[in-house]
């Protein structure tokens, strides 16, 4: 297995990746299939960051691309000291192997090596407790809850904030 920080050559994979989480998960994510399988190869290869401070990691096994993670450091000054976790996902065949701990341990890990970044941020679903027990294990916390963040065929789901003291 490889993490590597995604390029643009990988917008192919990624493109189909986030389809399939979209489509396998669809409570967890701000965003829907329907409104992601209209993106051109083009707008999926724009979203992929190319510099330090934001970027993609993704895990490849046997050159297929089976988990992804963003990551995204505010840039203005007063924010700058917070980064976001976000898209995580990990092929269902892939879960419970470690595959998203490999993922964050590694985004973790280069988060501290940018010098600014003292805080990592992400939300969760209330409901996806695997998720949660993972981000838990590796130190974050919840600091809060955002009601009815989420509203998909009538339903509403809650968020929960959790932040990382990295610095």
């Amino acid at each position: 297995m490889i993490v590597k920080k995604l390029t643009t050559y990988d917008a192919e994979d990624y493109r189909q990746l986030r389809l399939e989480a979209l489509e396998t998960n669809p409570d967890s994510f701000g965003t829907t299939y329907q409104e992601e399988v209209i993106k051109t190869i083009e707008q999926f290869r724009d979203r992929i960051p190319v510099d330090n401070n934001n970027f993609i990691l993704g895990c490849f096994e046997d050159r297929n691309l089976i988990g992804i993670v963003r990551f995204h450091q505010e840039s203005r000054i007063k924010l700058r000291h917070k980064a976001y976790i976000s898209s995580m996902y990990v092929q269902q065949e892939y879960r419970g192997k470690g595959i998203g701990k490999i993922l964050l341990n590694e985004l973790i890990e280069r988060a501290k090596t940018i010098n600014a970044v003292e805080i990592l941020l992400l939300d969760i679903v209330k409901t996806n407790v695997l998720a949660k027990a993972l981000y838990l294990s590796l130190g974050f916390q919840i600091y809060g809850t955002e009601k009815k963040a989420y509203k998909y065929n009538n339903q509403y789901f809650d968020l929960e904030l959790m932040c990382l003291q990295i610095k």
